[in-house]
């Protein structure tokens, strides 16, 4: 008996173990593979069909596997959502630029490990680059390329999580699938374009934070933020406007016995000190207040207390744009609920 007892106990410690290991966010799956192709300056690349892509017409296309993994991307956070990252870059050297400025290298250059590659008929250069990190290995490869020493081409791929691996098949096509670009004239028709980023998307997708979930555009992803003395903070932002966001940030209450007090110095920080009236947010009493954060921009923030945590929600949007924005997140805004 007791060595069935035994048994039994080891079985179940291994699952636990294996169970540990699998927690968190699995990386996003390739469904297949689209081509862009670029109009004014000839490149092209193929990218997964289902990850998030932004192209600049005659610069750059980039793509991320989701956006919840885009933030780490800034930061190199050492934990977060696994993911990866696929950017091809364009830029031509001149008088002030060459071909070492062209190559941007984040991280110190020891940790690069330099190789020729052969990319569209041209020989090129390689450079891999890879550190630990507490949810597994980032590992990135930089590429770059020219035909005439004057256009270069630069392809960056990079992984958090230790996902490079479930990728490395599709990153071998990806890579084996670009096309250069070329120099291209002064003329008019190749003239940059710059395609216009879309407003936030009207299908939300859940988000959880500390104490509370919402609801936002499922092209939105958490930004930076700068929130000093709170519990935790999340900014919620497009790639269109910078000043047009949803923040959520959770504020320690648990020595305040007055919400309206708490509420009322909170809003006296603003510009113009703005006065807070009765509102209802995720179901409980609130207070809200409307501000002017800037030059055609408009600001409402919203204050609710849950337990021990108070809860400030601001949400700013550009004016001209309004009727884009603002019933969205509205939407966004009525979505709350608290925990």
């Amino acid at each position: 008996m007791k060595r069935v007892n035994y048994t039994l106990l080891l079985s179940l410690f291994i699952c636990l173990m294996i169970s540990a290991c699998k927690s968190g966010p699995d990386p996003v799956e390739i469904a297949g593979l689209k081509t862009y192709t670029d109009v004014p300056l000839k490149f092209s690349i193929q990218y997964p069909e289902n990850w998030q892509a932004t192209t600049t017409q005659g610069q750059r296309v980039i793509v991320f596997s989701s956006n919840d993994a885009r933030p780490r991307f800034l930061d190199y956070a050492s934990d977060g959502f696994p993911g990866a990252m696929i950017d091809l870059f364009v830029a031509k050297i001149d008088s002030t630029k060459t071909e070492e400025d062209v190559i941007s290298k984040r991280f110190d250059a020891s940790i690069y490990k330099q190789s020729a590659i052969t990319i569209d008929g041209v020989q090129g250069k390689r450079f891999d680059y890879s550190f630990p990190l507490n949810d597994g290995e980032f590992k990135g490869v930089l590429i770059v390329a020219s035909k005439d020493a004057i256009t270069y081409t630069t392809l960056k791929i990079e992984t958090f999580g230790g996902s490079w691996e479930k990728y490395a098949p599709d990153f071998d096509k990806i890579i084996a699938s670009v096309s250069l670009a070329i120099t291209q004239s002064n003329a008019p028709d190749t003239l940059t374009v710059t395609e216009e980023l879309p407003p936030p998307s009207a299908n939300l997708v859940q988000k959880s934070g500390t104490g509370f979930t919402i609801s936002i555009p499922d092209n939105f992803y958490l930004g930076k933020v700068n929130a000093p003395n709170t519990l935790a903070a999340y900014n919620y932002i497009g790639d269109r406007r910078g000043d047009c966001n949803i923040q959520v940030d959770v504020i320690d209450a648990s020595q305040s016995g007055d919400f309206k007090k708490s509420a009322t110095e909170l809003a006296s920080k603003y510009p113009g000190s703005p006065s807070i009236s009765d509102t209802k947010v995720g179901g409980i009493d609130a207070f809200v207040m409307n501000w002017t954060p800037g030059k055609n921009i408009k600001g409402r923030v919203f204050f609710a207390k849950k337990g021990d945590n108070l809860f400030r929600i601001s949400m700013n949007w550009f004016v001209p744009e309004e009727a884009d924005y603002l019933p969205i997140f509205e939407k966004c805004i009525a979505s709350i609920k608290f925990e």
